[in-house]
């Protein structure tokens, strides 16, 4: 009896401990985004991440005549805003 304590308070921690680095894994923030879409291309380098936002300046390249970087970013689902207050 006491060895299935044991493994289930064991199995506990590991379940917890699991969770919790999953969780920490899943809020992180890529340093470079990019990539490129029908309007362009986009490269994205984090500036800042607050209460779980991710900050990013980003630069456009080989845009699409009659398009503009915030097509670009618009079309990759970026949005523009003003720096976080953090």
């Amino acid at each position: 009896m006491k060895s299935l304590k044991l493994r289930l308070v064991l199995l506990c921690i590991g379940t917890a401990l699991t969770l919790g680095l999953s969780h920490e894994v899943a809020q992180a923030c890529a340093d470079i985004v990019a990539g490129g879409n029908a309007y362009g291309d986009y490269d994205c380098r984090l500036t800042n991440q607050c209460n779980g936002w991710c900050y990013y300046s980003c630069t456009c390249s080989n845009v699409t005549a009659g398009y503009t970087c915030n097509n670009v970013l618009d079309e990759a689902g970026f949005e523009e805003v003003d720096p976080p207050q953090c």
